[in-house]
């Protein structure tokens, strides 16, 4: 275990972990024949299920409970084993299948697709006595989705009849599907016998817990908490263990990242409560750095990745919110003075990245919010970045202050009144603040409540539900916890359904990394296929940064939270309840003292609460609900607590609760009795998360696949930009007074990909960084080809389409408000089933403007996509899996060859 540290040119302290792998994994990295452990961990042990799994988990093990103080070491991996759910066969006739044991004869090629229950952490292995000898082949792909991935076509390694899949030395992927492509047929037919996969988990109890009457939020509850529960990294093959995860699949980042695991922690909190390894996992990341290598030999080629890793400078703020958040958690005043030199470097920091010539590195992915390495330093980032530094600084200097450190709460506190001050430059200061740098705003206390009025109102940053949703839904948790500071119930329910709802109709058992809910509006996705690409072409589909709402049904839905650290002190004021729609409501939530468990059932009139030993509820609060509270009493005692008339000393009223106060340790009924009931409808409205009928301020026009590439006399009568049909591979280019420019920006973000287009069929005439222009290698009498301005004789196409990521964008930057028609003509010129969604916004705001446009099936003519807007537009071209065209496990590039005005 060798620890190498670099100074970064930021002057950054980084220190990179090198785990020396076991002979045995070396053995097999250097390519020689050294087998591993059949049974690298041993099978799930150590505990007893405990009744029955909850309806809404997808997690096998929900009711397992480990006696983790009896285990040698409690983050050590375990394993279990499932057999394929279902197999399909194609040809039928190449094989005789046995669906009981997840078997099957080979009698030709084929393939073969194999779908397990759910999305595990795992690795695939099968049977086979008689497939070496009689000269049979096959190669698997798998997948976190039902097309295959970029773990593709991986021929299995051989010990003895056992057949394993071995794509990286700890040998897990996220596996949901898996592709077998039997390539020989062997002289005789030979058997494939119990495919399987193996599963590792960390052993991890559900102290916490979510029911209500809304179905949909119980699920969102559960595969937030499982998604949380099956990346965690435990100690096995290469690894200490014994942090939380970022991810499943292994795609070179599946590392333990700060600002991922402050999302990630929330939610552990929530539904674990598994406070050690929490503080092993902050300590962990404590050495200011985000990548964990598990490499044989460090080459100086990687070094510079290291760095620019290490370049997310708000991650360091969010480390020390997490610090934070577990200790009033865990109420553990030694974690946080052992912590408190890490804690107060990262906020110093924090506040030399704040100066004007500050830069982020990246933010978050959303494009509001610079597209994370793309533009992090937009206005919109820097902001929230501002916010999160006055939250942590404040919060700090709170709970340093309690220890009796005056000197450090006086220093912490002036930082983030002068920051605050640098923000709240004027009265209407907040207007030029976007959703996302408000929200951080309001969490971090910056906000008035006039303000907050405003933000909510039709005009306000959280006025319009479609700008509520984010590219990721990392991103909305932070949204989720400043509606929950301000009682924005409605618009938190329409945010977590809106978001969550699409991906668990899609067959979602985990939460991805990035889930746009205009993907679904569109129709670009098919059940349990991947999600579009809108960066990398390899989206997580196991991404516990976007468990977020596990966290906030918790602490804002059932409403429990802590008061005082350790929680000896704390509130429990649910706000998922009314007359008869939602009417039950019952959770658990871990606390160093046991858990505290809270029910109210409002068509029985019953609130059960249990407060754990050497703890205090301050306020439990009850609705008055639209029909009001007639009285409430103890179901122990019969005393009355409250009435309309009068009310006792331990109950505290005010116009939206009943709150029963400073109630002590133990097991509490009580019951309540209603005035007549008001029949209460579902919501409708702009608050409907089905609502998809918005009011866009672009007008979509239509499509157009007739006219192909005889565009003069009907496209560009004001003007046009053609990319690469210039000579040279130059654009083309005669824009109307009203437009300025047409752009496409050139910086080349830190990923690789597969090239696009292949270089055989087309030639790269003009790089243009992150984004490339091709002449397509197509004959010029293809009618296809786009005309040239001067001439219908003479015709060339060419393409802008992206380079490294799976997505790229135009500008185009209007002199004025004058309306116009933008055309674009998109062509799949030589067949790839390209498919591409495309993602409109105002250019000045970022504000969607537009419906999402889905663009498929344009190889034989090409299709223009044609809007009517009155300013500047920012339209991202989106990579969508294509069941067709993918190629190596990615779906090919998206591509535009032509802009034209009208």
């Amino acid at each position: 275990h060798l620890s190498v540290f670099f100074l970064s040119p930021t002057s950054q302290i980084i220190m990179v972990e090198i785990l020396l792998l076991t002979s045995v994994v070396s053995a097999r990295l250097a390519g020689q024949p050294g087998p591993p452990p059949l049974l690298p961990y041993p099978e799930i042990h150590g505990g007893s299920r405990v009744g029955s799994i909850a309806d809404a988990s997808p997690d096998p093990w929900q009711n397992y409970h480990w006696d983790l103080e009896t285990l040698p070491n409690p983050f050590a991996y375990q394993q279990y084993t499932e057999l394929a759910l279902n197999m399909t066969f194609s040809p039928t006739s190449s094989f005789d299948a046995d669906a009981n044991n997840a078997s099957f004869e080979v009698h030709g090629t084929g393939y073969v697709t194999v779908r397990f229950e759910y999305e595990g952490a795992c690795w695939i292995e099968f049977n086979s006595s008689d497939m070496a000898e009689v000269g049979g082949a096959l190669d698997i792909s798998i997948s976190e989705g039902s097309l295959p991935g970029e773990v593709y076509r991986i021929k299995p390694q051989q010990y003895g009849t056992l057949y394993r899949l071995e794509t990286n030395p700890q040998l897990y992927e996220g596996i949901f599907y898996a592709f077998i492509n039997v390539t020989a047929k062997g002289s005789r037919p030979w058997t494939v016998s119990h495919f399987r996969r193996v599963c590792q988990v960390v052993p991890t109890n559900y102290v916490g817990s979510f029911h209500s009457s809304d179905e949909i939020l119980n699920r969102i509850w559960y595969v937030g908490a499982y998604t949380v529960k099956v990346t965690q990294v435990g100690a096995g093959i290469d690894s200490v263990g014994g942090y939380l995860g970022s991810e499943l699949k292994d795609r070179g980042d599946r590392i333990a990242f700060l600002g991922d695991a402050h999302v990630t922690q929330a939610s552990a909190l929530a539904a674990f409560g598994n406070f050690e390894m929490l503080e092993r996992s902050n300590n962990y990341t404590k050495n200011i750095r985000e990548w964990l290598l598990v490499l044989p030999v460090i080459t100086t080629a990687f070094l510079p990745l290291v760095t620019a890793a290490n370049s997310i400078q708000p991650y360091w703020v969010m480390w020390v919110l997490s610090v934070l958040d577990l200790y009033d958690a865990t109420g553990s005043n030694k974690m946080l003075l052992e912590l408190q030199p890490w804690i107060e470097q990262r906020l110093d920091h924090a506040l030399e990245v704040a100066a004007p010539t500050g830069t982020l590195g990246w933010s978050r992915d959303d494009d509001r919010m610079g597209f994370g390495f793309e533009s992090p330093d937009r206005p919109e980032a820097f902001r929230a970045f501002l916010a999160l530094l006055v939250g942590a600084s404040r919060r700090y200097a709170s709970a340093i202050d309690a220890l009796g450190n005056t000197t450090a709460s006086t220093k912490y506190t002036a930082l983030s009144d002068n920051i605050t001050a640098r923000c709240r430059t004027s009265p209407s200061w907040f207007e030029e603040w976007g959703m996302h740098a408000s929200a951080d705003a309001i969490t971090a206390g910056l906000v008035t409540p006039a303000e907050v009025a405003a933000m909510l109102s039709d005009k306000g940053a959280f006025g319009d539900p479609l700008q509520l949703p984010s590219l990721s839904i990392f991103e909305t948790y932070f949204v989720l916890q400043a509606f929950g500071k301000i009682n924005a119930t409605t618009q938190a329910v329409y945010l977590i359904k809106r978001h969550y709802t699409g991906m668990l109709e899609l067959g979602a058992t985990t939460t991805w990394e990035r889930f746009d809910p205009q993907w679904t509006d569109a129709g670009c996705l098919q059940h349990e296929s991947p999600p579009v690409n809108a960066m990398n072409s390899d989206t997580s589909m196991a991404h516990p940064w976007a468990a977020g709402a596990t966290a906030w049904l918790t602490s804002y839905g059932l409403g429990v939270r802590a008061t005082a650290p350790g929680f000896a002190r704390w509130v429990a004021i649910p706000t998922l309840l009314d007359d008869n729609l939602r009417t039950y409501l019952q959770g658990t939530v871990p606390t160093p003292e046991g858990p505290i468990q809270l029910e109210v059932n409002v068509s029985r009139g019953i609130l059960i609460v249990d407060v754990p030993q050497n703890t205090i509820a301050d306020l439990i609060g009850l609705p008055r609900f639209s029909s009001g509270l007639r009285r409430v009493w103890s179901r122990s005692t019969g005393i009355e607590l409250f009435s309309n008339n009068s009310n006792s000393a331990s109950v505290h009223i005010d116009e939206n609760y009943v709150y029963l106060v400073n109630v002590s340790s133990g097991h509490h009924e009580y019951a309540y009795e209603m005035a007549t009931r008001v029949q209460q409808q579902p919501q409708s409205g702009k608050w409907d998360p089905s609502n998809t009928s918005f009011n866009f301020a672009a007008r979509f026009i239509g499509t157009d696949s007739k006219t192909s590439g005889a565009w003069r006399g009907k496209y560009g009568s004001k003007g046009f930009k053609l990319f690469a049909a210039g000579q040279s591979g130059s654009d083309v280019t005669q824009l109307p007074g009203f437009i300025n420019d047409v752009y496409a920006p050139s910086k080349v973000p830190p990923q690789g990909g597969p090239p696009f287009p292949d270089p055989s069929t087309s030639s790269c005439k003009v790089a243009k960084g992150r984004n490339c222009c091709w002449q397509w290698n197509i004959p010029t009498n293809d009618s296809r080809v786009l005309e040239n301005p001067k001439s219908s004789e003479s015709r060339v196409l060419g393409a802008l389409t992206s380079h490294g990521w799976a997505s790229f964008f135009i500008e185009v930057n209007a002199a004025d408000d004058t309306p116009y028609n933008v055309s674009l003509f998109m062509l799949d010129a030589d067949q790839r089933y390209i498919r591409q969604a495309l993602k409109v916004r105002d250019g000045k705001t970022l504000r969607t403007i537009a419906p999402m446009i889905l663009v498929q099936d344009f190889a034989t003519t090409g299709v223009y996509v044609t809007y009517e807007y009155a300013g500047s537009m920012w339209i991202r071209f989106n990579e969508v899996p294509s069941s067709i065209g993918n190629s190596g496990g990615f779906p090919p590039r998206p591509v535009l060859s032509g802009v034209f005005f009208d």
